[in-house]
């Protein structure tokens, strides 16, 4: 996203934890005139689409676009006229900012911003909180000091990624000389900066249930199985981007008696639709409707909770079969699967007895 200036004292600077922390000890230096330090109508706008060439995929923009971000900020420091001096405020007393320099790394930086957002200090503050709309949260009536930016994670509308983000130090006010190392020098009290994401993929349930609709008791315990995979749009095998299945597994389930057996797979990736065939209907059974059956896979988080007006429940399907009139019994399966390109290849099934 490419930012316009109107005007110098109006400019929209594109400013990440890492320009801002470096920069901060060059406006130290450079700075003409001093900081107003009375003014307070100051301003930050936390954007998601603000950050460096190439830091944001895509598909981080999309979601942080739907999404809402809760962003706390913490004033941190008073700060003096020339820009050089921050004096720490309650309760952030324990962080160290006198040895602010142009030797202070960004590791440094980093870790002075940790040593803020320590919970014993955060819970004894006073935040000011605002939530992403479009991706942009925006803080008004600053004072100049150093700020503390806490983004609170946040999932993505269908709760397929959870979004955790590094909280940093920011100054204000800053200059866009202090951030690029050239332009004007002159002090802006309304800054753009942006966020330092990480993506937590989420994952869920599905629950498989096999209904038998009679029983022989005489020939014993029946297997069923069935074959679990991914599959894209089309219907097809989904791939990831090493071209290896997204999902893929064979399981199975034994019964005594007309009792409904389930089996539960976990940590299915969310978001993708799987498709669940039965592949083995035990032995002197058959099948009783569909073999096939596709359904989406909800995270554990959004579990119990309501997306787009419906109720969000774990996954599941339902198999049905009956005795077939045959003489053969058979249960148990033999654990024999083949890795190849496709998946998981039940390659082996049940003991049978005669």
């Amino acid at each position: 996203m490419r930012i316009s200036r109107k005007g110098k004292t109006r400019c929209a600077l594109v400013l990440t934890a890492l320009m801002a922390l470096t920069g901060m000890s060059m406006q130290q230096t450079y700075a003409a005139d001093g900081i107003d330090v009375d003014k307070n109508d100051c301003s930050i706008t936390v954007s998601a689409s603000v950050g460096k060439s190439g830091e944001y995929n895509d598909k981080y923009l999309e979601d942080f676009n739907k999404m809402e971000i809760p962003i706390d900020i913490y004033r941190v420091a008073d700060v003096d006229v020339t820009g050089q001096k921050y004096t720490a405020v309650s309760p952030f007393e324990a962080v160290n900012l006198k040895d602010i320099s142009s030797s202070t790394t960004a590791d440094e930086w980093m870790e002075k911003a940790g040593e803020a957002a320590k919970k014993e200090n955060l819970d004894k503050a006073s935040p000011l909180t605002a939530t992403t709309v479009s991706g942009t949260a925006k803080f008004e009536n600053l004072t100049p000091g150093m700020y503390l930016v806490v983004p609170r994670e946040a999932f993505n509308t269908h709760f397929t990624t959870q979004y955790t983000f590094t909280p940093y130090l920011t100054a204000l006010p800053s200059s866009e000389y202090a951030l690029t190392g050239a332009g004007s020098d002159e002090w802006v009290y309304d800054t753009e900066i942006g966020l330092k994401p990480e993506a937590n993929p989420q994952f869920g349930k599905l629950n498989i249930h096999k209904i038998l609709q009679n029983y022989n008791e005489t020939l014993g315990q029946a297997t069923f199985v069935f074959r679990v995979e991914a599959i894209d749009e089309d219907g097809n095998l989904l791939y990831d981007a090493e071209n290896k299945p997204v999902y893929s597994e064979v399981v199975s389930t034994t019964h005594a008696g007309l009792v409904e057996e389930t089996v539960t797979l976990e940590h299915i990736p969310a978001g993708v639709t799987v498709r669940v065939t039965e592949v083995y209907s035990g032995a002197s059974y058959e099948t009783a409707g569909d073999t096939v059956k596709d359904v989406l896979i909800w995270s554990d988080a959004a579990a119990g909770g309501t997306i787009d007006g419906v109720v969000i429940e774990t996954a599941e399907v339902t198999f049905e079969n009956r005795y077939d009139g045959g003489n053969r019994g058979g249960y148990g399966v033999t654990n024999e699967f083949t890795n190849k390109d496709a998946g998981w290849e039940w390659t082996s099934g049940p003991a049978e007895e005669e």
